[in-house]
């Protein structure tokens, strides 16, 4: 049996579209730069990510961090956050399967849910690739080592990122 869990079509349509509305093509919504994704910066010094640090350290960290988890909260399935990030994987011209990595090294949980589909996935600890299906949710266990990828055949690559207890 194993431990992650994938569930299409988590939210309704009309809010996934809302959730869309705020990056996609919106010129005023801030990205940050992350030279490294995971593992090691020695072995992926081409590699790199965009960030947007929705919360963490027990408090909100971003002004749209009501706008993004106002579509989960009829389906929390959490008791405490610990982290939530939406990540963007850029096309690269080239696809890069990124280093296995654990999210913290303490107990928790993590959701990860997909905003567009793309040739992207996330691959668990057991070789199992998940696909990036627009409204996918996958739940897992973070501690695992996982890995992301980006995408070369689309833009982008955007999930959003939970670590929660």
């Amino acid at each position: 049996m194993s431990d992650y869990k994938v569930v299409d079509n988590f939210l309704e349509k009309e809010e996934l579209k809302d959730l869309q509305l705020i990056y996609e093509n919106n010129m005023d919504f801030p990205w940050f730069y992350s030279g490294q994704v995971a593992g090691d910066w020695e072995e992926q010094t081409e590699i790199f990510y965009l960030i947007h640090l929705l919360y963490v350290e027990d408090k909100p960290n971003s002004q749209y961090y009501d706008l993004f988890i106002k579509p989960f909260l009829n389906k929390k399935f959490w008791n405490s956050l610990i982290r939530v990030k939406l990540n963007n994987y850029p096309n690269q011209n080239k696809f890069i399967e990124h280093a296995p990595h654990k999210d913290y090294d303490f107990e928790h949980k993590g959701a990860l849910f997909c905003l567009n589909t793309c040739d992207g996935y996330t691959k668990m600890h057991d070789g199992k690739k998940i696909s990036s299906i627009e409204n996918r949710m996958i739940f897992f266990d973070p501690t695992k080592e996982h890995s992301s990828t980006n995408t070369i055949g689309h833009n982008n690559r955007f999930n959003l990122n939970f670590n929660y207890i």
